[in-house]
């Protein structure tokens, strides 16, 4: 399925060249990047232990982990953040120093799915107001979902009033994690972005979104930056470093939960998975399913205790009740 991309949208408030940063460009390094993929927090990491821009002292995180908290006034300006209309700003020009953040793997589309409610803009939208929240009190950019999932499961009862079952709308996200991910509007908006020709005259570190997953690989990752573009880091400061990133990590519940999807599937976790939102759950979901074509998860609103639970009812799923999963091509 091909999806009709526009990566820049029109806006009727700005005329089509109308530059969307402050200091046009910076002169050590710019990060491009797609909402809600740490672009914020990687400018201000790269400010604060560079040698090259003056110390940051402040706390950059927000109640949810997001970097929103300091200005551009703030910084430097050697160091400069954008989302893709840096790609409109800079038509024409080439050999620009950019650190390009991108998505690699299934759990990335799972984050991005929460993020760009949860994170973007600090709007705390969460997939749990689908089930949580009655349909008329849901936040306006919800409805939309909600009115589809009324219409895809023949929801009778529409009512301002109306709470739909949370077994529903883990159903309805389980779908189109079982699609063929190539399938997917996130995953074709991201190609279109990563891979636009603009990029290919230009200076580019392609920067792995799971540098923000796991310590080993940030710093790993962030040296190679440093190396590219001589952002003389500090790395005498790794301790503060590292104190810094896992800061971050556990304000931020959606990477938590990411993570944790992956070791339940990869048999490394045995917490319990009460506290997991309903897409965490239908991304579960959709792996098993996916790895076990003949079962269909349970429709209860009540999840698997832990993945032992998992296990037990792959396991021992009745031979006469296994069938082809309609859902899975």
């Amino acid at each position: 399925m091909k999806h009709d991309i526009d990566l820049f949208g029109n806006n009727p408030a700005y005329p089509p060249d109308h530059r969307w940063d402050r200091d046009q460009n910076g002169k050590l390094l710019n990060i491009v990047f797609q909402t809600g993929t740490f672009g914020n927090f990687l400018r201000y990491f790269l400010e604060r232990f560079s040698t090259k821009t003056p110390n940051i002292t402040e706390n950059p995180f927000t109640e949810i982990g997001t970097s929103h908290v300091l200005k551009p006034n703030d910084f430097s300006g050697l160091i400069q953040k954008y989302h893709q209309w840096f790609i409109k700003d800079n038509e024409g020009n080439t050999n620009l120093p950019i650190c390009l953040i991108t998505t690699s793997t299934e759990k990335h589309y799972l984050y991005l799915k929460k993020a760009h409610w949860f994170r973007v803009g600090d709007s705390k939208i969460s997939p749990d107001d689908l089930w949580s929240k009655a349909v008329g009190d849901m936040p306006e950019r919800l409805k939309e979902y909600a009115r589809a999932i009324i219409k895809l499961y023949d929801i009778k009862d529409t009512a301002h009033f109306t709470w739909i079952p949370k077994f529903i709308v883990r159903d309805w996200y389980k779908l189109e994690f079982l699609q063929d991910l190539k399938d997917t509007y996130n995953y074709q908006w991201s190609g279109a972005f990563e891979n636009h020709e603009f990029f290919n005259d230009q200076k580019v570190f392609r920067l792995d979104l799971e540098t923000f997953f796991d310590w080993d690989t940030f710093v790993e990752n962030i040296t190679e930056l440093n190396d590219m573009f001589d952002l003389d880091l500090d790395f005498d400061r790794q301790a503060e470093m590292k104190e810094l990133f896992n800061k971050g990590l556990s304000l931020d519940i959606i990477r938590q939960e990411c993570n944790l999807a992956e070791d339940v599937l990869d048999n490394r976790s045995d917490l319990r998975l009460n506290q997991l939102d309903v897409s965490t759950e239908a991304f579960i979901y959709a792996e098993m399913e996916k790895a076990n074509p003949d079962i269909q998860m349970p429709l209860t609103n009540r999840f698997f205790r832990d993945a032992e639970e998992i296990r037990q009812f792959i396991e021992h799923y009745p031979n006469w009740y296994r069938r082809p999963n309609p859902n899975i091509k």
